[in-house]
Formats: C-alpha cells, structure tokens, sequence
C-alpha cells in the first residue's frame, strides 16, 4: 500500500491532519460540555434566587401558598425545571405545607437546613431514575435557616444540548478534514511531480539516455536539487559524448598505422614484396610500431592527468636556466630547417615546479612550432615581465594560425594541418596544458595570420605559492 514515497508522504500529511482535528475538536467538544453545565447551573442559581425571594413571602405569611404554588408553576412551564421547597423542622410554620417533592437523600436536606448550598447531579427522588443537575440553597429570615428550596431539571435536556453541540462539532471537523485531505492531496502532489521527474531522468541517466532535463521551478530545496540533476546529467552528456569521441579519435588515428603494418608484413608474406624491398617495409612497419607505441604512452599519461593520479616532483626551478637548456636541445633540428631560435629573460624567475614536466611542455610547444613555420623563420621562449607578473611564452612569426582554429588548439587528437602533420597524434599540446593546470597555472594562445604565434604560461613563484596555501 505505501509502497512510494508519494503515498508515504501522503499518508502522514493525512494522518497529522486527521490527529489534530480530532484532538481540536475534542478540546472544543470538553469545553462546551463544561460551558453548557457551568451555564445550566447559573440558571438554575439565578431561578432559585427568584424562588428564594417568593419562598420568602410565603414563610412570613405575605403570599398564600396557593398563590405561591401557582407562581413556582408556571415557572416549572416555563423554565424546565422542578421546584422543591421544605421548610426547617424547628421554625415555627405549622400552616405552610412543603412543596414538590422530597430530596431522595437525606444528608442534601441537612446541608443546605445546616446553612450550605448543594450542587450535585443525581437522582432527585427515591422512585425516579432519571439524572437530575440539582441546586439547593437554604431560605435565611433574621439570620437563621427557616427552611430550604431545592431547583432541578432533567440532566438529558442539558446533554441533549451538548449532543447538538458535538454533531455541529463532528461535521465541521468532518467538512474541514475532507477539504484539509483534498488541499494536502493536490499539493502533495505538485510537491511531488518534480521528485517523480527526478526519478524517472535518474532512471534514463542510468540507462544511458543524457538528454531527459528537469524544470526548475523557485529557488526552494527541490529547485536547486533538480537543478544539480540538470547539470550532473549535462556533465555526463559532455563526458559521453567525450568518450564516444575519443573512441571515434583513437579508431582513426590507430587506423592508419595499423592498415600500413598489415599491407607490408602481407606483402612480405605473401611474396609480393621482393626481397631486396623488404627491409625497407619492414623499416616503415617499425616506424609505424615506434608511432603507435608513442600514442599509447601519450594516452596512458593523458589518463593519469586526468584522473589525477600524476605525481609531481616539485622544487625551486629557475625558468631562464630551463628555457636555454630546451633551446640548445631542439638547436640542432632547428637548424636543419634554417630556423633561428633564440631563450631570453627579462630578470630571474623561480618557480616551485616540477622540472622535467615543464621542460616537456617547453619542448613539446617550441617543437611544435619547428614543424610548423617555414624555413628562414624566428621561434624561441622568453620570459615577460608584465604588471609585476612574469610569463613564459614560446613563440615563433610563422604563418600564424587561423581564428578559427584557436579555441580546439588543446583539443584531443586536434591538428591545424592534417596534410603536413601526420607524424604526431595530436596529443602534446593537450598534454602540456595538463602540466601547466597541474602546477595551478594557466595557459594560453594567441595568434595572428601572417604574424605569428605566442602561447603564454603563467605559474605562480614559491613565495605566492605558499602564501596562497596559507
């Protein structure tokens, strides 16, 4: 039956409501009870006030008994109630008789002779069984008791009262626990319409579908969970995609080394290739072997950055002394292609880095640059002093790279010139921007046709880094 949360909550919201009506309508229904026998009490005080007086009357002869008799009456008629008059054994009445009824109980009578009021619900008469509310008050003349009137009306004309009461009660509560039930069921409900579409896109998220988004509605605590649902399915929308395309990247860039090995150990195996070629194919299937061994240990680091599961060996590096050992590195290819490079520094630099990471990105990013300019050109690495900031930035006046092919640069597997730049796997600059993001940095590019191009590194120095660790 509560087999969901919707019923649950349901069930308790119902449950609360239906408690408290109930508990207020009980305390409602106590206290009108005690009012309506608080109030019939005062009646029958104020009637015996009345009776006192008249009682009075009689007891010193100034009205007749019959008179009186007819006086309490039409009072009886009137008011619903009964009217009993004794008078004291030792006052000196012989001719006034008692009126009404005895008292079923002796010890009323000596009690209010004795100078007392009664108040008491009972059986008024000794051969009656009806429930009486009855009110007994002593008739005083000259400060002694000369006799006693006793007031009483049926208990169930009152109770008759109070039953009336508690219908009105029980169907006023009846009315507003159907209506509290109807709000709450609505309202549980919109309450619950945007969990239910939680549920079901948490349900297409574990089955694979990305696109299923909640609306978001206010800014309560249900809005800002859907809204972590919309972004957290969005992420893994990007990270799917993300994959789906990574597979489509590694299946082309692995497709061509692949064909290529298998064409020359074919050939050599099936005797097409002449013997005095096959050393040369065997040497491009090393190649290709070399290149798809490169790409595997490229991805496997790309992975670990990722992942953060890279390890830094961080120390104070000074970037001048790195910059120029990376420049006399890559001289001697530089200079096959008639390329000038040149290191410069504009004062010292220490960084709190990892040295052989960045000396990795350095050559990764002036490397680059070789293979891309034209022969007679200018690259180098230089560090720029710019606002109290120092930069790295590699750079070289090629030809520059197209604006539109800016933002993709640090893309996977992403080449500017797929014609003129086959032996890479495009995985350098995405790797070097790891790097720099690894040592809290930030890398940029920026590049104009015909102009040239710059990649700007920014790493904090060992004294800002502490600082921004304390």
């Amino acid at each position: 039956m509560l087999n969901s949360f919707y019923r649950k909550l349901l069930f308790i919201y119902i449950s609360i409501t239906v408690v408290s009506i109930l508990a207020i309508s009980g305390t409602i229904g106590y206290s009108m009870k005690q009012k309506t026998y608080e109030r019939s009490e005062k009646l029958l005080l104020e009637k015996v006030e009345q009776v006192g007086e008249l009682a009075k009357d009689l007891f010193d002869n100034s009205t007749q008994l019959k008179d009186f008799r007819k006086q309490i009456s039409a009072m009886e008629k009137t008011s619903n109630v009964r009217v009993a008059v004794i008078k004291h054994p030792r006052a000196n009445l012989d001719k006034i008789q008692a009126v009404g009824e005895a008292p079923a109980r002796k010890e009323w009578v000596d009690k209010v002779l004795s100078g007392n009021q009664v108040t008491v619900q009972s059986n008024f008469a000794q051969n009656s069984t009806v429930k009486m509310l009855i009110v007994g008050r002593p008739v005083m003349q000259e400060n002694r008791v000369i006799g006693g009137i006793f007031l009483y009306t049926p208990i169930v004309n009152i109770q008759g009262t109070i039953n009336g009461i508690n219908r009105a009660i029980f169907l006023s509560a009846l009315t507003v626990a159907l209506l509290a039930i109807a709000v709450l069921y609505f309202v549980s409900r919109h309450f619950m319409k945007p969990i239910q579409l939680m549920s079901k896109t948490a349900e297409a998220l574990a089955l694979g579908d990305f696109s299923g988004r909640v609306p978001v509605r206010g800014k309560d605590e249900i809005a800002s969970l859907s809204g972590s649902l919309n972004r957290m399915a969005g992420k893994l929308q990007k990270v799917e995609e993300g994959r789906k395309r990574f597979l489509s990247e590694i299946s082309h860039e692995l497709r061509t080394p692949l064909t290529t090995i298998r064409a020359s150990l074919q050939g050599i195996t099936d005797g097409v290739v002449e013997p005095e070629d096959a050393k040369e194919f065997i040497q491009v299937s090393l190649q290709e072997t070399l290149r798809l061994s490169h790409l595997v240990d490229d991805l496997m680091e790309l992975s670990s950055f990722e992942e953060k599961q890279v390890k830094l060996n961080l120390q104070n590096v000074d970037v001048p002394e790195l910059i120029g050992l990376v420049v006399t590195q890559l001289k001697m290819k530089a200079k096959a292609k008639q390329i000038e490079l040149s290191s410069e520094a504009e004062g010292p630099y220490l960084v709190y880095a990892d040295a052989d990471r960045l000396r990795q990105v350095f050559i990764n990013l002036l490397d680059n640059a070789i293979n891309h300019i034209p022969e007679g050109s200018s690259a180098g690495i230089r560090v720029k002093v710019v606002k109290n900031e120092r930069w790295i930035e590699v750079w070289d006046n090629g030809l520059g790279i197209a604006p539109e092919k800016l933002p993709h640069l640090f893309d996977r597997f992403y080449k500017t010139d797929e014609s003129r730049n086959r032996s890479g796997a495009g995985l350098g600059l995405t790797i070097s921007k790891h790097i720099v993001e690894a040592h809290g940095g930030s890398i940029r590019v920026e590049s104009q046709p015909q102009m040239g191009t710059v990649f700007k590194i920014f790493l904090q120095s060992p004294m800002l880094r502490r600082m921004t660790n304390l």
